[in-house]
């Protein structure tokens, strides 16, 4: 079993899953069958499976069934989902994840810190695909788990183009619930300066099976355009809203933001232009 996990896993790695070089291809919705991302770890050697198996079961009350595993390879099965961890005794090759972390305006220091990992564990839930939410619930978990039981520096999720610190994604995850998501762990939310005006987009809003959003060269101010995207964001995935062309939409009784789908600013293909 162990090897068949870790062929499956190198052959998801070959397709260059995580490559954000790539990622401008991935703003149609589309639901993954998997969620994959890596821990980057400062000791190699540091990961304790059982820690985490007990974390999962004490801490959030989940049932694994944690047979077929130990501290290299594992397949851990929680309810209807399978889990497969590698812990692979080498950083990530070619700079990916420190040319990521620059987009990455949450880590100060990013580059510096990320530059030291020297072994990272591959983490994915590999049959997802029903129920994002609740995926990325648990997905959100059994990271958690993992880098509390590691001497973890951070995570690299390269398919959405995050790359996230270790105290960050904790604290995000300590703080979550279905009524507040983690949102800042799932999706990218990019930020441009351009001309005097900002812009925002999502990137991720595609793995809850909706459109890529964009607010497009307007005048408020950078912070006040996160938000509203955040939120914006948070109510799409929370509530399962299908956005349209034509629509309005806003956060009051009052306010009527239009809604239009056209080729992206910032993304490839189609994305929904929010008026802000």
């Amino acid at each position: 079993m162990r090897k068949s996990l870790i062929i499956i896993l190198i052959g998801i790695l070959s397709m260059g899953l995580f490559s954000f070089l790539k990622k401008e291809k991935k703003t149609e919705s589309n639901t993954n069958s998997a969620i994959l991302g890596m821990v980057l770890l400062e000791d190699p050697n540091s990961f304790d499976l059982k820690g985490t198996v007990s974390e999962l079961k004490t801490k959030w009350k989940l049932k694994v069934n944690d047979n077929d595993a130990d501290d290299k390879t594992a397949v851990l099965v929680i309810g209807e989902y399978n889990v497969a961890i590698a812990n692979i005794p080498a950083a990530i090759p070619e700079g990916e994840v420190e040319r990521t972390v620059e987009y990455n305006y949450f880590w100060e220091n990013g580059i510096e810190e990320t530059s030291k990992h020297k072994g990272h564990i591959v983490l994915s839930i590999m049959n997802a695909g029903k129920n994002p939410v609740q995926e990325n619930l648990l997905y959100s978990k059994i990271a958690s788990a993992v880098m509390n039981n590691s001497k973890a520096i951070g995570i690299y999720i390269g398919g959405r183009t995050l790359v996230l610190k270790k105290d960050f994604y904790q604290g995000n995850v300590e703080m979550m619930s279905e009524e507040d998501l983690p949102l800042y762990n799932w999706i990218y939310f990019g930020l441009r300066k351009e001309n005097g005006k900002q812009s925002v987009y999502t990137y991720g809003l595609a793995d809850f099976g909706k459109m890529e959003m964009e607010i497009v060269e307007s005048k408020n101010s950078i912070e006040e355009l996160n938000e509203m995207m955040f939120n914006l964001a948070h109510y799409v995935v929370a509530y399962n809203v299908t956005l349209k062309d034509g629509e309005t939409i806003g956060l009051s009784a009052q306010q009527k933001l239009k809604i239009s789908e056209s080729k992206g600013k910032f993304l490839e293909g189609k994305t929904l232009k929010i008026e802000y």
